[in-house]
């Protein structure tokens, strides 16, 4: 897989909704620049870690449990992701995010979750500590893995500090 920075925009660059956009536009910015790359990519994450975690099970820096984690993250993700945008989003667009906060709550405490996965993440893979006989699969997933992170985070800070709250205030 080997995501590459290139391959997405920084949620902070010029491209990412700003404060004058539309809830709908940021809504829209969400969809594509964060869900369907996670769609994409979340199961091939899966496979690879399974690849990485057969080849190094006699390394001491074997990310082991780190394939069961990562289909975790992913049903968990995808369950989200498909809240959010059969329940969530359609209020927000509508104008109705006044009616949202038990919604929005709930997705906030999942986002919570999200982050501390991503924590648990980077205890099962030592930090992302590479053995020094690293295989190119094992560095393409940490790698990978490092960008799931950095990403689900912007993802998570545009919702939480951006979307829900202009939504909770009413605007459409």
């Amino acid at each position: 897989m080997n995501i590459s920075p290139a391959q997405t925009n920084s949620a902070n660059d010029a491209s990412s909704p700003g404060q004058a956009e539309s809830l709908a536009s940021i809504v829209d910015y969400i969809l594509s620049r964060f869900h369907e790359p996670l769609r994409r990519d979340l199961p091939g994450l899966v496979e690879n870690a399974r690849q990485v975690e057969a080849q190094a099970a006699t390394s001491p820096l074997a990310p082991v449990g780190l394939t069961a984690h990562l289909e975790q993250i992913r049903l968990a993700v995808e369950s989200h992701l498909a809240r959010e945008e059969q329940i969530l989003f359609p209020l927000i667009v509508a104008g109705r995010g006044r009616n949202a906060l038990m919604p929005i709550r709930v997705m906030m405490t999942e986002h919570d979750d999200h982050t501390e996965n991503l924590r648990r993440t980077r205890e099962l893979t030592h930090e992302f500590a590479l053995p020094s006989d690293a295989s190119a699969e094992c560095r393409a997933l940490y790698q990978d893995l490092q960008h799931l992170e950095d990403e689900l985070g912007k993802h998570i800070e545009l919702e939480n500090k951006v979307l829900f709250p202009r939504a909770l205030e009413g605007e459409r």
